[in-house]
């Protein structure tokens, strides 16, 4: 089953393609509570003119929002490995080419190393869609495994040194976040971009270490930008800010 639903008009109420299939959420449309996080991280820390990642997009909530915010000359790349994610992706980018910044797809998934990983589906929602070693959300909380499929594998390190870098970058990788920001090591220190992220609690500590490591002061963001606090250990919702913030 799918939709077209438009974002909030202060993103230009662009239009997106997308399903149940990935979280039943979306049966209410793109203007829930529970997507305030994303869209205030778009409205706050997107500029005109940005680079943009979107790193796990999903149906590309955040990265329709950030293209809205950076405008024509801004770049938005989609880093996703779930093929059926990644239609619906690109059927939302024949949408709105034109009105925002150009979305790129890349079919791959992010980690601590370039090779081969394999993806595993859930059985309830595709939003769970994770890396087998990475261990997803477990069974309790999304079912079994529907389908088990290769899948490139890719460092933001590689990344940048074969795409302009970010300004913001945004991951959601279910478990794999410690691996991700292992395989960032150079981008961090040397472009710093602003990053929200989602932790994952067995990964808090080595993440904040890592991000520690790099100057960035963690905020918990659940919410949005109106309840952004700073703590000292990352949570499930994390801005990161780096020191010239």
């Amino acid at each position: 089953m799918y939709f077209t639903r438009r974002l909030p008009p202060k993103f230009s109420s662009l239009r997106l393609r997308i399903s149940p299939g990935a979280s039943l959420g979306y049966y209410r449309g793109l203007r829930q509570a529970g997507l305030n996080d994303l869209y205030d991280f778009a409205e706050h820390h997107v500029r005109p003119g940005d680079t943009v990642w979107d790193v796990g997009s999903n149906m590309g909530i955040f990265a329709f929002a950030a293209a809205a915010r950076a405008g024509l000359g801004g770049r938005i790349l989609c880093v996703e490995p779930d093929l059926w994610s990644v239609r619906l992706l690109r059927r939302s980018c024949s949408y709105n080419r034109g009105r925002a910044a150009p979305v790129d797809v890349l079919p791959a998934a992010a980690t601590g190393r370039c090779g081969l990983e394999w993806l595993n589906i859930p059985e309830r929602s595709r939003a769970a869609t994770h890396l087998e070693s990475a261990g997803g959300a477990g069974p309790e909380l999304v079912g079994g495994v529907r389908e088990r499929l290769l899948t490139a594998a890719i460092t933001l390190d590689w990344l940048a040194e074969n795409s302009a870098a970010p300004r913001v970058l945004k991951i959601d990788v279910d478990g794999a976040e410690q691996a991700v920001l292992a395989g960032a090591a150079k981008l961090l220190a040397e472009q710093s971009p602003v990053i929200l992220i989602e932790v994952y609690e067995r990964n808090a500590d080595a993440v904040s270490a890592l991000l520690h490591e790099r100057g960035y002061t963690l905020f918990d963001y659940t919410g949005g930008e109106a309840g952004k606090r700073e703590v000292a250990r990352a949570v499930y919702n994390t801005l990161a800010l780096p020191p010239r913030s």
